[in-house]
């Protein structure tokens, strides 16, 4: 096996990253790069296999309509254009987040891996060193612990903590910091453990702040019951855009 063919695989099989974090990966695999270039063929291939990726991950299949099926002689202008158009979207989110709350000394909690939510923690705490983040183990795939080890070695305080004391933790902490795979006007789609995180957090008063991008907005949420699931917008919970924060439909919502 090629080792194109192979980067391709390993993005299709990955169960751990977010979809911002695979829309990079697959940018930076079809990108003309001198003689790493992927052949026309292989483009093709690659723009094909890669709509085997669970559709819950909305932004990954927003880039591949964007790009087509095929590849042409215009591909990397067209690639060119999508990472123009797109790519300062976590810069555009922090600043939404910073101007949302005084965020010095404050203690947030993380869930699952997601590169949108890295990207905004990097950028928030380089505006505010003194925030401090707890991070879930994130089971069933225990992908959290990914993420705690990155923010560790970016030097950013980051406390790893069992799924199961989230609710114990929720009165001490300020808020909460989810990411998202796609939403609709009533809800969003998140990694397993983000609506019973909105529960504890909603009932200790708390803040939940939902952090995406306008890709992520479908007509109607559809999504694999394996690995998300989907958590209905409430008061307290608030969605964050590039554009800042986004009108939903919220009322009373029963989490259990």
């Amino acid at each position: 096996m090629d080792r194109f063919t192979e980067r391709i695989n390993t993005i299709i099989a990955d169960r751990e990253h977010g979809s911002s974090t695979l829309v990079q990966w697959i940018i930076d695999a079809l990108a003309d790069r001198g003689p790493d270039t992927p052949s026309l063929a292989q483009r093709r291939w690659a723009l094909e296999a890669l709509r085997t990726i669970d559709h819950s991950m909305v932004v990954v299949h927003h880039l591949l309509d964007t790009l087509g099926t095929e590849p042409g002689d215009d591909f990397q202008a067209r690639l060119d254009d999508y990472i123009h158009r797109w790519s300062d979207i976590p810069t555009r989110v922090a600043r939404q987040l910073l101007s949302l709350g005084d965020w010095k000394g404050a203690r947030v909690l993380l869930h699952s891996h997601s590169g949108m939510l890295l990207s905004a923690i990097e950028q928030v705490h380089q505006a505010e060193p003194t925030i401090r983040f707890c991070q879930t183990r994130s089971l069933p795939g225990g992908e959290g612990t990914t993420q705690h080890r990155f923010l560790q070695d970016r030097g950013i305080a980051c406390e790893l903590v069992n799924d199961g004391d989230v609710a114990r933790l929720a009165p001490s902490l300020y808020a909460a910091w989810l990411g998202v795979d796609q939403y609709d006007d009533r809800c969003f789609v998140n990694k397993v453990g983000s609506r019973r995180i909105a529960k504890a957090l909603l009932a200790a008063g708390k803040p939940v702040y939902v952090l995406g991008d306008s890709r992520k907005r479908v007509r109607q949420v559809a999504y694999s019951g394996e690995l998300f699931e989907a958590v209905p917008f409430a008061e307290g919970l608030h969605l964050v855009t590039e554009d800042g924060v986004q009108p939903t439909v919220s009322g009373a919502h029963n989490f259990s």
